[in-house]
């Protein structure tokens, strides 16, 4: 893996901060888990185009950028659908470890997509 591969990595890790933490807390809470809410749609969105911005200004490479970012809306939008579910259907709540069991369990699934993101480019 070269310098790039680890900076687009770095990129996406920054990202993933940027787009959960920052961007979510501006927006008004909505339920990931019903399909006709925005707040799902629109917060895979922000993983896109932020995933988009970071492949191509680490790589250069449109095609790729074009690929990995549609490929991060759908998985972004897929593993926080199924999380939200979880959460609902066991009525979890931040005071119980399996409810951070979960969100670790998220995590590593987006996590797990960057690492594939990478092969896609070496």
């Amino acid at each position: 893996m070269g310098i790039e591969s680890l900076l687009v990595l770095y990129g996406l890790f920054i990202k993933h901060a940027i787009a959960d933490l920052a961007i979510q807390s501006l927006r008004t809470p909505g339920d990931k888990s019903n399909l006709r809410n925005p707040k799902g749609w629109l917060h895979a969105g922000d993983h896109s185009i932020l995933t988009f911005i970071v492949v191509l200004v680490v790589t250069f490479d449109i095609e790729n950028a074009i690929i990995i970012g549609a490929l991060d809306y759908v998985l972004h939008f897929i593993i926080d659908f199924y999380k939200t579910k979880l959460v609902k259907r066991y009525n979890l709540t931040s005071d119980q470890k399996q409810y951070w069991a979960v969100q670790a369990l998220d995590q590593i699934l987006h996590y797990t997509c960057y690492l594939g993101y990478m092969f896609i480019l070496i």
